[in-house]
């Protein structure tokens, strides 16, 4: 077939008309890849600053009421209510770090970090603060006020740092969250003479449930098998092949102990000694635990006396070990 110049031109003029088609339908199709892109990571930034908003939220509620409600917690609990603070902050700031903010939220996001880090540094110095003036609420001009006058100051920083990011975040379509942004303060200005770091140490100072109280006790200790009877006032355990002792350790106190040596010492009439050594590792306020020792090297006929101990300084001294005689029965 032999194209003449007017359907070569015809035919020039539909490839053009073409091209100019695919090309439109492809920037139209970039246009909207793009805009889908973007949406996305807009929407999984705003889903990571409302997990952090809420969960400092909850953060905060938290240290508003102890500090409302002083007089009602012993040491243990605001212990606990502060680690779970300090914990949860952690948490939320490292989420926060793997977040990956749109161009138009990073001035946003920069309000954020701020307040993520002064609330982070303003409960590490408030919880040294609040334990040091619980053990000693007289000093305060201590090392202890200064430390909680400090952390309430980056407390305030963090709550005007997150007014920031609320302000770059105001026109920003909250639906799809569930809701707004919610509002986070440490230290609210209507409960301004309750954080009060003297006003604070004398409300401490009315609740001695918040002292330390350190006090471990051998609290009991039993034979096994144990005894069957007795010879002048001595315990007779009978002959067997393994004799075993089990030793209670109780915590009477309020302050978590860490690696507690519970130390064993059997001697017998005969001048022989044995001694053992068993670790807890730790033992919060309130708790027990049983500690074992077993196959004691005992003889039929011999009497014995054991003494089970854990280190002394403690509160209390007069419970920090445990005797006990006993005599194994003769051989028959």
């Amino acid at each position: 077939m032999t194209y003449t110049p007017a359907m070569r031109r015809r035919k020039r003029r539909r490839n053009i008309i073409v091209f100019i088609l695919v090309g439109a339908i492809s920037a139209a199709a970039y246009g909207i890849t793009r805009a889908q892109g973007e949406a996305e990571v807009t929407r999984t930034y705003l889903d990571v600053a409302y997990q952090v908003a809420t969960g400092q939220e909850s953060a905060a509620r938290s240290f508003n009421e102890m500090i409302t409600d002083i007089e009602q917690f012993t040491r243990p609990r605001m212990v606990q209510t502060l680690d779970g603070i300090e914990a949860g902050s952690d948490e939320l700031a490292t989420l926060l770090a793997e977040g990956n903010p749109p161009a138009d939220m990073e001035r946003a996001h920069l309000w954020l970090q701020m307040a993520i880090t002064a609330w982070r540094n303003g409960l590490s110095d408030a919880r040294a603060g609040l334990l040091s003036l619980a053990s000693n609420p007289t000093d305060i001009d201590g090392s202890g006020a200064q430390a909680l006058t400090g952390g309430l100051i980056d407390l305030r920083l963090g709550d005007r740092a997150y007014q920031g990011f609320l302000s770059e975040v105001s026109d920003v379509d909250t639906t799809i969250l569930g809701g707004p942004f919610p509002s986070v303060v440490f230290v609210p200005a209507s409960s301004e003479e309750l954080f009060d770091p003297v006003a604070l140490a004398r409300r401490m100072f009315l609740t001695p449930d918040l002292a330390p109280v350190d006090d471990l006790a051998v609290a009991d200790l039993r034979l096994e098998p144990g005894p069957v009877g007795s010879s002048g006032g001595i315990p007779v355990v009978p002959v067997s092949a393994s004799q075993s002792l089990e030793v209670t350790i109780t915590n009477r106190g309020n302050e978590v102990h860490e690696a507690v040596v519970v130390t064993l010492l059997l001697v017998s009439t005969d001048g022989e000694q044995y001694a053992a050594t068993s670790e807890i590792e730790s033992l919060a306020g309130g708790a027990a635990r049983a500690v074992a020792f077993t196959d004691l090297p005992v003889r039929p006929g011999t009497l014995y006396q054991v003494t089970v101990s854990i280190p002394s300084g403690d509160d209390e001294a007069d419970n920090d070990s445990i005797t006990y005689r006993f005599e194994m029965n003769e051989q028959t």
